[in-house]
């Protein structure tokens, strides 16, 4: 799909004009209306995004405000200026996402049914041209359907227009991501009177930061009792799917998402095994110090440790090497067929345990629940929508209380202390490890050439570059790994690229995933399976991008790192 508006919807507003106009030309009043006066300063500049047959416009003018408008649809900007001439000079062209830039800032948008007419793809793009419309503290508000019964399979209604699946709490999570602060919400009836419809009304405020206290998360930390390591880990698991794996999650209708037991289990396998391969024991519960019952899947982890160091002939058990050989041959699809099995049966044990255990008890049970028959582990969004804000800041403080936990459990055994127990929680793959896998495939890459310049490159002259930090990201797979010019990658450093850098060098980018899938396909797909939900064979390359520059523009706004423009 290309980046623009959905053709079949604009096509048909364009052949249908006359008859779409005089539909809301007939209507008293539109449902939103009855929200501007609340909404907005009185007098303040508005702009109404997707302004149809004018109504809306023409209401915020006659209530004072300094209104214009933009509407994608020729025919219908044109008839509209035919009949109401006093539009000719604040009614535009314009679409989102790209056709709205503007020097002028906007003290409101007004934007009513038209994100379920934006391909699921434009949304992102879409909604940061929104904010970035607005003044400080500038009002945004926006008209998505609630309920809909006349949607096909194919999202689309018997016009063939567009409806994107979006739910209220999808917006306001990503809104949330990009400093939008929801202030009210409101559910309204069809203004056309359509049986199984209705609308969700939301008011944003752009914020100066994203975020808020995670108080029930807090909670669990602060009040639960812990006789193990698992709530700890759990949470862990959470910030980092929030982080990195939110295609992993599905929103359900009752208001919660969920998320792969299986992926879960996966995560605690990586956290885990440097924990079960330490030297000595680090206990992982109340009573392994003193020879008691162990966690449920440490006898399996370590079993697995020990058949890997034999097969790999690697003797030292507690080394980031077996570790990262090991994760390597996973991604590869290269372990033996015993390991692969050992290896599957322990993620079954895992998953286990994160069900019997701290889904179960946290916070006696209200906190998480598990759908048995969809094998995920359900979490409120609300309670998601706040993993996803601050999971990068609270992870390192979760691994700070993870060591403490295990000192204060194995306070009988002297080696153990807080030092030593951070160093396994902090353990991961060795980054040169598949860094010089990339480098070995770049090797190979006839007309090799800087991603960000498009200069030539020498192998002397090239460093693999994560292209969004490692620092803040953590990902090291290859899709993050390109060909860059020295020079140019140490000015770049760990600054994040903007979203012009991205789009100018894309053709590049691209072009050398393809040249990595080409060369190492099991590992590629491995890794953008964990970072999409899947791996289209004939559709990876564009959802991937979306997604790194996404990261991107979070990693700019949210995180407050700093932007990287290539310099002509």
């Amino acid at each position: 799909m290309d980046d623009s508006a959905d053709s079949k919807t604009l096509s048909y507003y364009n052949n249908h004009v006359e008859e779409v106009y005089a539909r809301y030309e007939a209507l008293e009043g539109s449902g939103i209306a009855r929200y501007f006066p609340t909404s907005f300063t009185s007098g303040s500049r508005i702009l109404d995004v997707g302004a149809g047959s004018g109504r809306d416009l023409r209401e915020l003018l006659k209530l004072g405000f300094d209104a214009y408008g933009v509407e994608p649809a020729d025919k219908m900007r044109e008839m509209v200026i035919a009949n109401h001439p006093q539009l000719k000079h604040r009614l535009f062209a314009g679409s989102l996402p790209n056709e709205l830039t503007s020097y002028v800032k906007y003290d409101g948008i007004v934007c009513s049914a038209v994100l379920m007419h934006l391909p699921s793809n434009l949304l992102f793009d879409s909604m940061v041209t929104l904010r970035d419309l607005l003044v400080e503290k500038g009002r945004l508000l926006i008209s998505i359907p609630a309920s809909r019964t006349d949607i096909s399979a194919e999202h689309r209604d018997a016009h063939d227009r567009l409806f994107s699946p979006i739910t209220p709490n999808q917006l306001k999570l990503l809104c949330k991501r990009l400093a939008l602060e929801c202030i009210e919400e409101h559910i309204d009836t069809d203004s056309l009177g359509r049986a199984g419809t209705s609308w969700c009304t939301l008011l944003f405020v752009k914020q100066s930061a994203a975020g808020k206290p995670l108080d029930r998360i807090e909670s669990v930390l602060r009040n639960d009792r812990k006789t193990a390591s698992y709530k700890l880990a759990l949470l862990r698991a959470f910030c980092d799917v929030a982080d990195q794996d939110d295609h992993a999650v599905t929103w359900n209708p009752d208001g919660t998402i969920g998320i792969p037991i299986l992926r879960l289990a996966e995560l605690w396998f990586t956290y885990y095994w440097p924990l079960i391969a330490a030297p000595e024991l680090i206990p992982q519960n109340t009573s392994e110090a003193t020879g008691g019952k162990p966690i449920a899947f440490r006898q399996g982890l370590r079993d697995l440790i020990e058949q890997s160091g034999h097969f790999f002939a690697i003797s030292n058990l507690a080394s980031t090497e077996l570790f990262s050989v090991f994760m390597l041959a996973w991604k590869n699809d290269s372990l033996p067929s015993e390991l692969s099995k050992n290896l599957s049966a322990l993620l079954k044990k895992i998953s286990r345990a994160i069900v019997d255990g701290p889904v179960k008890y946290a916070n006696s049970g209200e906190m998480f629940s598990y759908d048995k028959h969809q094998q995920r582990v359900t979490v409120e969004s609300d309670l998601w929508l706040e993993f996803c804000l601050t999971g990068y800041w609270v992870r390192d403080s979760l691994i700070l209380r993870w060591a403490e936990l295990c000192e204060r459990f194995g306070k009988s055994l002297p080696h153990v202390s807080m030092g030593t127990v951070m160093q396994s929680l902090a353990q991961t793959p060795e980054i040169e490890r598949e860094q010089q896998i990339a480098r070995g495939l770049y090797q190979q890459k006839p007309h090799l050439e800087c991603v960000w310049s498009g200069r030539a490159l020498t192998m002397k002259q090239m460093d693999v570059d994560h292209a969004l930090p490692y620092s803040l990201w953590r990902n090291n797979d290859l899709w993050n790994l390109l060909p860059a010019y020295r020079p140019l990658n140490n000015k770049k450093r760990d600054n994040v690229p903007n979203s012009f850098t991205l789009l100018k060098s894309r053709d590049r980018i691209i072009d050398n995933w393809r040249f990595a899938h080409h060369i190492k396909p099991q590992i590629f797909e491995f890794e953008v399976t964990r970072t999409l939900g899947e791996f289209a064979p004939n559709y990876w390359e564009k959802p991937l991008f979306d997604y790194m520059k996404r990261k991107a523009e979070v990693a700019i706004f949210q995180r407050g790192a700093s932007a990287w423009t290539l310099e002509n």
